[in-house]
């Protein structure tokens, strides 16, 4: 997979930005605040039509602007398109490949992407809302079902919620409810059991022996060690029952893959409260350097690599043991205040980005 170019108009710090791109390396240069993280979000939101960080559409909006749009062209499996992505003020988000339009899922199921930068800490660290993010990001790469399942569980838990809220029965969406959110349940389970293993290693390659290990907490109670659909979607109706005064009382909807939790722990320890800075970074970038092993893995192609200044807080070994692991000849978009390690800037297409412009550097 490739972008090979871009085209952004009012988005972000934004007004008019075009630029192409080489298959390999594309190195960003730019001082703090120049609009480095912007742009490689204009990347993610052309492939994905959502931004990496979770911002809303509204404040993707250049100051001032009534819309953005983004368009380019990327390759995908011998197969080149163009993709254009736009958002009106207090409108709709409009979709198109070659012209035609499409829905975000359609862009799933062709494209993949992976990015990690200073953000990511949140995945360790920040609130279980960051978490969620994270794998409902990476799991609708990984599988159209999912992104679909997502979708349906989020519109029942809209209307439990707003009957919940008239003091209503909220009994009627509890079946599509029960029967989505099991899968749901059921996939993030599975994500996460083939991802744990894969960041451990690259965790420990990277740290010179540390560890860290994942568990996942899902948002209903059942056993450890259950992956049938079926028998999740028992237990969702069990702990549904058991919570039914509690949700009532407070009007909200307490059970289901909306509360779920992933747990991280870095030597041991929980990740959360004693983890440091540093770990939280270097974690976070063996993570997402394991999802883009998976994804590679069960797509069965090379993810375009989106690199925001990962390189700032790391010393030189770890830089160097992290450079041997990006080894693969994937198309790369790193974003950069100074210079990079020179395995990967030789032969690297380098961009300096300043005052919400972009040119080609020497």
């Amino acid at each position: 997979m490739m972008v090979s170019s871009l085209k952004a108009t009012n988005f972000r710090n934004f007004e008019a930005l075009a630029a192409a791109f080489a298959p390999g390396v594309n190195i960003f240069y730019g001082d703090n605040g120049s609009g480095k993280t912007n742009f490689l979000e204009a990347i993610f939101t052309l492939c994905l039509a959502r931004s990496q960080r979770g911002a809303p559409d509204a404040v993707l909006l250049k100051s001032e602007a009534d819309y953005y749009r983004l368009q380019g062209r990327v390759e995908s499996a011998g197969r080149e398109a163009e993709i254009a992505v736009a958002f009106e003020r207090g409108g709709r988000k409009r979709i198109a490949v070659d012209s035609v339009a499409v829905r975000a899922a359609e862009l799933y199921a062709q494209l993949c992407l992976v990015a990690a930068g200073p953000e990511d800490s949140e995945i360790l660290a920040g609130p279980p809302a960051a978490r969620r993010l994270f794998l409902d990001i990476y799991l609708s790469q990984m599988a159209p079902s999912y992104l679909a399942d997502l979708t349906d569980y989020r519109k029942a838990l809209a209307q439990k919620n707003a009957a919940l809220r008239s003091e209503m029965d909220p009994s009627p969406f509890e079946p599509l409810l029960i029967a989505c959110g099991a899968r749901v349940i059921r996939a993030r389970k599975a994500f996460l059991a083939d991802l744990a293993p894969l960041a451990a290693d690259r965790y420990q390659a990277v740290s010179s022996g540390e560890s860290v290990a994942t568990a996942y907490e899902p948002g209903v109670a059942m056993e450890p060690d259950e992956t049938e659909s079926a028998a999740i979607e028992g237990a969702f109706e069990l702990s549904l029952g058991a919570a039914r005064e509690r949700e009532m009382a407070t009007r909200t909807a307490l059970v289901g893959p909306h509360r779920d939790e992933v747990a991280f722990s870095i030597g041991g320890l929980p990740a959360r409260s004693h983890g440091s800075q540093g770990q939280w970074r270097t974690a976070a970038v063996c993570l997402k350097l394991a999802v883009y092993e998976l994804l590679q893995r069960k797509r069965k192609v090379t993810p375009i690599l989106l690199l925001d200044e990962i390189f700032a807080e790391l010393d030189a070994l770890r830089s160097r043991q992290l450079m041997e692991i990006l080894g693969n000849g994937g198309q790369i978009f790193l974003t950069t205040a100074g210079e990079p390690p020179r395995s990967i800037s030789r032969g690297a297409r380098r961009f300096r980005i300043a005052r919400g412009a972009i040119e080609e550097a020497a």
